[in-house]
């Protein structure tokens, strides 16, 4: 259906288009979706649309790339305090799959379709995921740094990094996989994943001497 012309700024109309990018790339897969239909369905013309996205691969890549943002501005809420790190990271991962139940087209877009092996749009969620580790990097910097006695040095930070970052995926498919099949339970899933990372950093030797004890507190114990 066509929507009636409306006099926006250049950023809102962008903005308008990414979303109902995002609602018809979560309708329908990707081939079945033409670049018209949605120019259509905003009520601009063809040429306006195209003066914004050249082709529909660059549009999607867009839509793609404004949905990560979105997620990630979501996901970053300063964390309640007295939770220990499991509660936060469980606090994370909940969120993201909130986000997910309130915006599903959006989500089946971004991490469903298209994407699994374009380079452009791998490119976007390797960009996400690294700001998503940087976070929670700093995170347990901060953590461990407040316990007496305890400080990350140039190797541990090394594997931790590393850690994180598969931790990071392995979390991404779980929540895809929710997407797909959402009577799977979220605090279940939530847990799974925060218990997950823990035990991964207490158990590499590189780094286990001087995290074991912060990772058991942040098991169990309030942060000061």
């Amino acid at each position: 259906m066509t929507t009636a012309r409306r006099r926006l700024s250049p950023a809102d109309r962008r903005a308008e288009l990414l979303a109902l990018g995002a609602e018809v790339f979560g309708e329908r897969p990707y081939d079945e979706v033409r670049i018209d239909e949605i120019a259509e369905r905003a009520g601009v013309s063809r040429a306006l649309m195209y003066h914004y996205f050249p082709d529909k691969r660059t549009f999607f890549a867009a839509v793609v790339k404004d949905e990560a943002d979105r997620l990630y501005a979501a996901t970053q809420q300063p964390p309640l305090p007295g939770l220990t790190m499991l509660e936060e990271l469980r606090a994370g991962v909940l969120a993201y799959m909130a986000y997910h139940e309130q915006h599903p087209e959006a989500a089946w877009a971004a991490y469903v379709g298209l994407g699994r092996s374009d380079p452009v749009l791998l490119g976007i969620d390797d960009e996400a995921k690294n700001r998503q580790a940087e976070h929670i990097m700093s995170r347990i910097r901060e953590f461990v740094g407040a316990m007496p006695g305890k400080a990350l040095g140039p190797e541990a930070e090394r594997e931790l990094w590393v850690i994180i970052c598969g931790w990071i995926s392995f979390t991404f498919e779980v929540c895809r996989q929710r997407i797909m099949n959402p009577d799977n339970d979220a605090d279940r899933l939530a847990d799974v994943c925060a218990h997950t990372l823990l035990d991964a950093i207490a158990r590499v030797p590189e780094i286990q001497a001087q995290l074991a004890d912060a990772v058991e507190a942040a098991r169990t114990e309030p942060q000061r």
